[in-house]
């Protein structure tokens, strides 16, 4: 999905209508008040002045020391607050103490609120951030928070918060996980229509088994009164977890159970076995992709000692057939140097009269060999 886009597309249709200009008078008043207070009171004045440019390098850029500062501050405010929500859970301290867990937690809340809105300030396009996966991921941290005021028992879902450490192996700089982490949601990615099939499978399972209970046990089983009921039993007896609240009383039925228990274990293993297959051939062709990169970079450093090589012979070769002993110059060869015949051909290798080879000499050199004879 293309945020850019998405944002446009957004926008066009809040300009579209009456309350949706609304919602952008709203959201700009609400960005303007955060703006002044942020700017006006809570930050330093030896930071007030800071720029887009260096709010973002802060921000977004996390191999810089300012950022990389921020976001490990930002970790440890995130665990801080998961321990409040924790402790506020537990009801002692919740009724010694939770006021001032709630005040905390408000406090938490509000920084990240601020954090929240400098991320969108200092963007170019902010809907790029607002609908990626981890600006989806923070304000799903902040929402349920606001929500607690009008529905209380949202708050708790402020535990989302803990998917923002996922940022730890980004801003440590752990690739080597955040490459496995790949390959498992790759595999579960590319098994996904293979397990969508055997659930399927599995739910047509549990219904006909359903059926089956329900048709031997009625009327001699008060537990299993219906269809629904039959279905239920035959999903807790298939996936092994054996509540024992609903359980057959006639032979048939025990024996019904007895092979849907052990049609349970074998069912287990397949979604396992699917998965671990993804991950093996992911693993299989990220080595073969590897193997295949290696071979093809040896080639091209092949093709570069080869073409060196003949550059080197190239050079050399008037070098290596140089000036002769005689005192002869390089020239283009027109005599044979043994016995001075030069009616041969321009291609020839050896003389036709006499057998000598006729490169590597020059054409003068068959004077001093005629006379040392």
């Amino acid at each position: 999905m293309d945020s850019n886009n998405t944002g446009r597309n957004i926008n066009k249709w809040l300009a579209s209508n009456k309350m949706g200009q609304l919602v952008i008078k709203l959201f700009t008043i609400l960005g303007n008040v955060l703006h002044a207070i942020l700017f006006g009171l809570l930050l330093p004045k030896r930071h007030r002045g800071l720029t887009r440019k260096d709010i973002y390098t802060i921000i977004f850029k996390s191999d810089s020391p300012e950022g990389r500062k921020f976001d490990l501050w930002l970790l440890g405010l995130i665990g801080f607050n998961l321990l409040l929500i924790i402790l506020d859970s537990v009801p002692k301290l919740h009724d010694n103490i939770g006021l001032v867990l709630r005040i905390l937690e408000w406090c938490c809340t509000i920084v990240f609120t601020f954090e929240y809105y400098l991320r969108i300030y200092c963007l170019r396009y902010p809907w790029k951030y607002i609908f990626s996966f981890y600006g989806i991921i923070d304000f799903l941290s902040i929402f349920p928070v606001y929500l607690s005021i009008f529905v209380s028992a949202t708050q708790t879902l402020s535990v989302l918060r803990l998917l923002r450490l996922l940022r730890l192996f980004r801003i440590l700089k752990l690739q080597r996980f955040i490459d496995e982490s790949g390959r498992i949601l790759s595999a579960l990615r590319r098994s996904m229509y293979k397990t969508l099939i055997f659930m399927l499978f599995v739910f047509i399972t549990a219904v006909i088994l359903g059926a089956i209970v329900y048709t031997i046990e009625e009327g001699k089983n008060p537990n299993i009164t219906s269809i629904p009921l039959g279905v239920y039993w035959a999903v807790v007896t298939l996936t092994t977890v054996g509540y024992g609240d609903i359980s057959p009383v006639t032979p048939v039925g025990q024996f019904i159970s007895m092979v849907v228990m052990l049609l349970g274990y074998s069912i287990i293993a397949v979604p396992t076995g699917i998965v671990t297959g993804e991950v093996v051939n992911a693993h299989n062709e990220a080595k073969s992709g590897k193997a295949r990169a290696e071979a093809a970079e040896q080639r091209d450093y092949k093709k570069e000692d080869d073409a060196g090589e003949e550059t080197v012979q190239e050079t050399q070769a008037p070098e290596s057939i140089g000036e002769q002993p005689h005192g002869g110059t390089l020239e283009p060869v027109s005599h044979c140097p043994h016995c001075g015949h030069d009616e041969f051909d321009a291609d020839a290798i050896y003389c036709k009269h006499c057998g000598t080879r006729l490169d590597r000499i020059n054409n003068r050199s068959w004077i001093s060999d005629f006379f040392a004879q």
